[in-house]
């Protein structure tokens, strides 16, 4: 048994003097840097956004119906966006076949942070929009799917209202973009080489508003 005043006795009390001033030091260097962060974040001006569309306006019906289209759309006035995905149909026989229809899926928050959901299907041989089946008159989504039919048949209405955007693909093939261009216009150089040949009078100067 220790005696009184022995080492062992006299210095456990010390340790834990020391003990409890150190951790009462760290708690104090924790709550000021948690203060000062808070602060800092709180009065920092935030850094004003730019808005500046990567996609022409006049250009929205020819991206939308290019074939694998993914889109954003940024109200500015609302501060809020939707993501469309646009995807050609193929014929269940020959997969090389194109179908002129067009099945449109809606990401309403944007961001991927909920799935897509299905709106309808165009058919640009007949120009008729037809909603899904699944989906409510009255719904959200059906009113995003009036909103853009038309919209792609005037584009001009979005000017200076809504920005868009492409994500960085092709919108017809879905391939990424990598030429200055391309990145420009939204599609590649031989998705548009094609797109011009096949489509007489198409003038991708004025469609995607290039610089002359």
């Amino acid at each position: 048994m220790a005696r009184a005043g022995s080492p062992g006795l006299a210095q456990s009390p010390r340790k834990m003097l020391i003990t409890f001033f150190k951790k009462s030091q760290k708690n104090f260097f924790y709550f000021k840097f948690v203060v000062i962060f808070t602060y800092t974040l709180k009065n920092t001006p935030m850094q004003r956004r730019i808005h500046r569309s990567n996609v022409a306006i006049k250009a929205l019906p020819t991206l939308f119906f290019a074939g694998r289209a993914v889109l954003t759309f940024e109200n500015l006035e609302a501060g809020t966006h939707m993501t469309v995905k646009v995807s050609q149909a193929r014929d269940k026989q020959d997969r090389k076949r194109l179908l002129p229809l067009f099945h449109v899926n809606v990401s309403l928050l944007g961001d991927r942070v909920t799935r897509y959901l299905y709106a309808g299907t165009v058919n640009t041989e007949q120009g008729n929009w037809y909603l899904s089946r699944k989906v409510s008159p009255d719904e959200q989504v059906a009113r995003v799917f009036r909103w853009l039919q038309a919209v792609t048949a005037n584009p001009e209405s979005l000017r200076g209202k809504v920005n868009l955007y492409h994500e960085g693909r092709c919108c017809k093939c879905g391939l990424p973009l990598t030429h200055p261009e391309s990145i420009q216009t939204a599609i590649g150089p031989h998705c548009l080489k094609h797109m011009m040949e096949s489509q007489r009078g198409f003038n991708p100067t004025e469609v995607f508003e290039l610089a002359s």
